[in-house]
């Protein structure tokens, strides 16, 4: 039987992503009376014999084109997602001291504070994805670059909110 290390399996999901899931999603439909030779997954899905030359060489390249994708990411991340978490940091602290003074009024709403709190946990995740590069792919990025913006739409009626974080 054929086996991976963890490492060379790491190397197929960086470098070859879309080999990983074609195999994973092959040896997902492999049924238990299949046996499981290195022969017998060739004859199954063939082109796991296809290879290029140039593969080294692509991968080097598609590093370089993740990291320098990363090194913009992390640039834009500074200058304006900082801003616009620090913005809603802000409101959610406004939000929070609200409901506070309605609730030594004797009225306490529950649903708006807990609803802030989840913003607020919402806004810490995308600031350790945007801020501080906890993101295996460079889509993961744009999401949250997206998720973060119309987290911000919420306040756009705010004098602080910025026509340049509209989605």
């Amino acid at each position: 039987m054929a086996t991976l290390d963890h490492e060379t399996l790491l190397g197929i999901v960086r470098n070859r992503p879309l080999l990983a899931v074609a195999l994973l999603r092959a040896a997902a439909f492999v049924g238990e009376d299949e046996p499981a030779d290195g022969e017998a997954i060739v004859l199954r899905f063939p082109w796991t014999r296809l290879a290029s030359a140039e593969e080294p060489a692509l991968a080097a390249r598609y590093r370089e084109i993740i990291a320098a994708a990363r090194r913009t990411r992390a640039n834009l991340g500074e200058s304006m997602f900082g801003e616009i978490i620090a913005f809603l940091n802000a409101r959610i602290e406004e939000g929070l001291h609200h409901t506070d003074l309605i609730a030594r009024k004797g009225v306490r709403d529950w649903r708006a504070e807990r609803d802030l709190w989840a913003k607020r946990d919402r806004v810490a995740f995308l600031e350790s994805i945007l801020l501080d590069d906890f993101y295996l792919a460079v889509e993961e990025h744009s999401q949250a670059e997206h998720l973060l913006k119309l987290e911000a739409a919420a306040y756009n009626w705010h004098d602080d909110y910025q026509d340049d974080w509209r989605v």
